[in-house]
């Protein structure tokens, strides 16, 4: 029988995992300041309703040097601020970091554009989504996945980090030892609902070995304290809840279930309009970081 946590508490941890790629990270929550983000960014939302997605969006890469392509262009950029290691507050609660930060200041750098207000919004994932679709945001950069739904109110670049799931076990537990174990059934297994990781486990995992939680910081005590044998969740947010000493826990095998979490940045009709080379510039940078070894470095510091 599965076991639900009905937890009015974790609802905002719910709505990052719907949004983000495989969930919410059972790190840092944005701070009171970020709740009131959304309404403190004022753009021209007249177009919003009407916008359709350009071609841009479709992921191909520009051609050439992008140097300095957006020069003179200040854009209102957003994200989370609720989902380590991509984006949260360091321990002073105000200073937004994380692999999406150093990835958009150094996409800043190439491309030369200047962020509005010299601030990058922070709020949470509902209303960030909602500020993209209406065009109060110009882009956000939030471990989003371009899905299909989220193509209908805003456009996409390339893919910048494929999050794939782990499982993890306690550290003392040497019979798991990847996901294959699991297949037998012989072992309870703790999931988030709506994340990628649980959309794996209802896919391909006996259903009597599965154990559902309200939040992944539920799924990993409840491992902790022996009610369930495992977990699984994306590699990004459990080898960051490890490092940091959040979990007393241990990853076991490799990344599986690639490609179903692709975090892009995404990017309002609006400014599509506006810009209408802006996705294939950013997407030209994208690449260029790739090929200088940055996002390596990137994924190296934050995500292992």
């Amino acid at each position: 029988m599965k076991i639900r946590f009905l937890s009015v508490l974790m609802a905002g941890a719910m709505a990052a995992g719907l949004l983000a790629g495989c969930g919410s990270s059972s790190s840092s929550t944005s701070s009171a300041a970020s709740s009131s983000a959304a309404a403190s960014v004022v753009t021209d939302t007249s177009e919003a309703s009407g916008g359709t997605a350009s071609s841009a969006s479709s992921g191909t890469s520009s051609v050439g040097d992008v140097t300095g392509a957006l020069e003179g262009v200040s854009l209102v950029l957003g994200t989370s601020g609720t989902y380590a290691p991509f984006s949260y507050f360091a321990d002073d609660g105000t200073t937004l970091e994380g692999f999406d930060i150093d990835m958009l200041n150094a996409l800043q750098k190439i491309l030369g554009f200047t962020i509005a207000n010299d601030k990058i919004q922070d709020m949470d994932y509902g209303p960030l989504g909602t500020s993209l679709g209406q065009g109060q945001l110009d882009v956000g950069a939030a471990a989003l996945c371009a899905t299909d739904e989220r193509k209908k109110s805003m456009n996409f670049s390339e893919t910048y980090y494929d999050a794939g799931i782990i499982v993890c076990v306690a550290k003392d537990n040497d019979t798991i030892k990847s996901v294959d174990d699991l297949m037998s059934g012989k072992y309870k297994v703790a999931v988030q609902t709506g994340c990628a990781a649980y959309e794996y486990a209802a896919a391909n995992l006996p259903e009597s070995c599965l154990q559902s939680y309200d939040s992944q910081s539920l799924a990993y005590k409840a491992v902790e304290d022996g009610q369930a044998d495992a977990t699984i969740y994306d590699k990004p947010g459990t080898a960051y809840a490890i490092k940091t000493g959040q979990i007393n826990l241990k990853i076991v095998g490799d990344e599986f279930y690639k490609g179903q979490a692709p975090y892009a940045i995404a990017f309002s009709f609006n400014i599509c309009k506006k810009y209408p080379d802006i996705v294939s510039d950013f997407n030209a940078a994208i690449e260029q970081l790739k090929a200088d070894g940055t996002i390596d470095e990137l994924s190296q510091k934050w995500c292992n």
